[in-house]
């Protein structure tokens, strides 16, 4: 779920006719809905995913990004973009470049998205269009690594001041395995995404074994800023509320 606030002028006028909608996917109906913040109006504006799980608004442009993470074995991942009531909809990164594309994260400034590849064990990033797909992070390669949770990909955002990017592994359910990481965004030279060394790469944080707030935790990581995330942790309280208000599930 993401929300639209647009108060700015200079918004196209398919962003001024959503002033105020909250963007929900429906994992299990494969649909996209837009309701006001009091959940009134509901409309589905997007039919026929392909299981959707993670999105973003583009407000100034008018425009809906969103993952299907498709079947896990199948390799059959994708990226698509509507405008804000569902019209003009397109792939724009098709099958066979994702594996399975979770949560997805749009830097407004650099005119780029970013995304996590669960299976694929990476971090992506394209431009709006869809072109120029780079793997940023690569945690692992093959069935045999696929087959570790611990370098699943998950949640995703950036700090694009310093240069750093933020994702979650998310581990075995309940096994207290899950870590949020980071690099800088941009790959030095010498480097490569298999081989992200520190201090550009490391992991911040290492899931604590209460199950009742880890996953408030990594769910409040993926939409608010870096830093918010990590003092959240020592707060689990203040992270549950804000899960409620502001999160996407994952």
């Amino acid at each position: 779920m993401t929300e639209l606030q647009a108060t700015k002028t200079g918004l196209s006028s398919s962003a001024k006719t959503a002033v105020g909608r909250l963007f929900v996917l429906e994992l299990s109906g494969d649909r996209i809905h837009s309701m006001n913040l009091d959940g009134s109006d509901r409309k589905t504006i997007v039919t026929d995913c392909h299981l959707p799980d993670g999105i973003v608004v583009d407000a100034k442009a008018g425009h809906i990004y969103w993952t299907n993470m498709g079947v896990p074995n199948l390799d059959d991942g994708s990226i698509e973009r509507a405008d804000l009531d569902g019209g003009n909809r397109r792939v724009i990164v098709p099958q066979g470049i994702t594996h399975t594309p979770k949560q997805i994260h749009l830097d407004e400034d650099s005119s780029k998205l970013y995304w996590c590849d669960r299976e694929g064990m990476r971090v992506m990033r394209a431009n709006l269009d869809g072109s120029h797909v780079e793997t940023l992070v690569e945690t692992g390669r093959g069935d045999k690594d696929r087959r570790d949770q611990t370098r699943w990909c998950v949640g995703i955002t950036i700090d694009p001041k310093l240069g750093k990017i933020y994702w979650t592994q998310k581990g075995p359910t309940k096994g207290g395995l899950g870590r949020l990481c980071r690099a800088n965004i941009d790959i030095a030279n010498g480097e490569s995404p298999a081989k992200r060394t520190a201090p550009t790469s490391r992991c911040c944080l290492i899931s604590c074994r209460n199950p009742s707030i880890s996953s408030s935790i990594w769910r409040t990581a993926c939409c608010i800023g870096p830093t918010a995330a990590i003092l959240r942790a020592a707060t689990p309280s203040i992270a549950h509320r804000s899960t409620k208000r502001r999160c996407r599930r994952f």
